[in-house]
């Protein structure tokens, strides 16, 4: 049991010493490499709105490009000549009443940093200074993309190539629901695709070397989704490699009992929690040390107001349930915030067609095991918007691709239902000859 725990903190501490020393290698580049391409993104920005919608007025749609802004102006502040430092105390320059766009441009004009930002760790940095160097932020967000789905492809193609012909295809549905195509559009929606593309490759691989590999994995992709992302869609990490794992061992009939699968998924779910809780407190624990200044204090009120802050059209209680409304009707192409049309619509096709199949082939016995595995974890996104409220219901435009990981389980479901009832048909028969 120590030996576990050792090799759990030695993933934990190798994983953060490899990023943080990825970063700072990287902040070595010379602002002067990337200014030239650092001026024409900035320059990229002044026609676009904060929150651009990109195909109507469809929120699934919507650019982030003030987040993007941000994260641009803070890699520019990354200096050169103290990476150390400036990688834990991240800032960047608010243009104030001029707006961050303006604030982005002042900066690479010699305007000095205003505005704290060390509740995350920006690191994505690694990737994009370096791209900097030789193209712009549409250039990078073109790199990115192709990664992803490279990635994406990667993972379907290791499924088929274990013969998992229905959990290839039911990958590919679960990303399209949430239109994966559309992480393109921000350099923030990047990294998060990435990770979870990564990370479901490395649980189809490892997933026959026992529940110790995948909760060590577990660690890894939970102290990464701290690192690179920022409360987009987390939970896909460790949710879509799960899920992929499960089908794969029903799929060989070697899923085991409930027990055994909750077990896991606790033990998993622990680790990557933890990991990624983690991450941040080596962020804001390094920071402090190093600044002299509480950046406690600034983070846990952040995380505050995404618990606890309401929107100024909705009292809280209200909010609470508005948050996963929110999510379901960006997935549906909503165009309002909660679209009550697109959600009743959607929920209503969602199940003609997988009620449908399920009643028209359905026989009397079901299996429980993946039905409530899956049905635990799909429902885990809706929980997660239902606690972190504030943000989920604010930032839908982004949160709603956690949905990938609902889709997914309900695809499990309704096909391994539909499958145990074959083979228990195909097992009386052969009784009854």
């Amino acid at each position: 049991m120590a030996r576990k725990i050792l090799i759990h903190i030695g993933a934990f501490a190798a994983v953060i010493a490899l990023l943080w020393g990825a970063l700072i290698l990287t902040s070595l580049i010379p602002n002067e490499k990337i200014q030239g391409n650092m001026l024409t993104s900035a320059e990229s920005y002044v026609t676009p709105d904060p929150f651009s919608f990109e195909n109507g007025k469809k929120f699934n749609a919507v650019a982030d490009n003030y987040a993007d802004v941000i994260l641009q102006n803070i890699l520019w502040n990354i200096k050169s000549d103290d990476p150390f430092v400036s990688s834990l105390d991240t800032k960047y320059f608010d243009g104030e009443e001029f707006g961050v766009n303006w604030g982005y441009y002042a900066s690479l004009n010699g305007y000095q940093p205003n505005t704290d930002y060390t509740r995350y760790w920006h690191g994505s940095v690694i990737f994009i200074r370096p791209l900097m160097t030789v193209t712009d932020v549409k250039g990078v967000k073109i790199v990115g993309f192709s990664a992803a789905v490279l990635l994406a492809l990667a993972v379907c193609g290791l499924l088929v190539g274990k013969k998992q012909y229905f959990a290839a295809s039911a990958f590919a549905l679960s990303l399209m629901s949430v239109q994966f195509y559309n992480v393109r559009l921000s350099l923030e929606y990047l990294p998060m695709a990435n990770i979870s593309m990564i990370a479901c490759i490395f649980f189809i691989c490892l997933e026959k070397k026992g529940d110790t590999a995948l909760t060590v994995l577990s660690v890894i992709f939970g102290a990464m989704t701290a690192f690179f992302d920022f409360l987009t869609a987390e939970t896909l990490s460790i949710l879509l490699p799960l899920l992929l794992v499960f089908i794969i061992r029903e799929q060989e009939n070697r899923l085991g009992q409930l027990r055994e699968n909750l077990l896991l998924s606790v033990k998993c779910g622990g680790c990557w929690a933890a990991a990624y809780v983690g991450t941040f407190l080596v962020k804001w624990t390094a920071a402090t040390a190093v600044t002299g200044e509480n950046k406690f204090e600034a983070a846990i009120t952040s995380a505050e107001k995404r618990f606890v802050g309401t929107a100024e059209e909705l009292p809280f209680f209200k909010q609470l349930f508005f948050a996963p409304l929110a999510n379901l009707s960006t997935m549906f192409g909503g165009e309002e915030r909660v679209d009550g049309g697109k959600i009743i619509l959607g929920l209503l096709l969602t199940a003609l067609v997988f009620g449908g199949i399920y009643l028209l082939f359905r026989r009397r016995r079901a299996n429980k095991p993946v039905t409530l595995i899956c049905l635990i974890l799909g429902l885990l996104p809706y929980l997660r918007y239902m606690v972190l409220n504030n943000h989920s219901y604010l930032h839908e435009f982004f949160t709603y691709r956690a949905q990938a990981a609902s889709v997914l389980a309900l695809c499990g479901i309704v096909w391994f239902n539909l499958r145990f009832s074959e083979q228990k048909n195909k097992k009386a028969a052969a009784k009854r000859r």
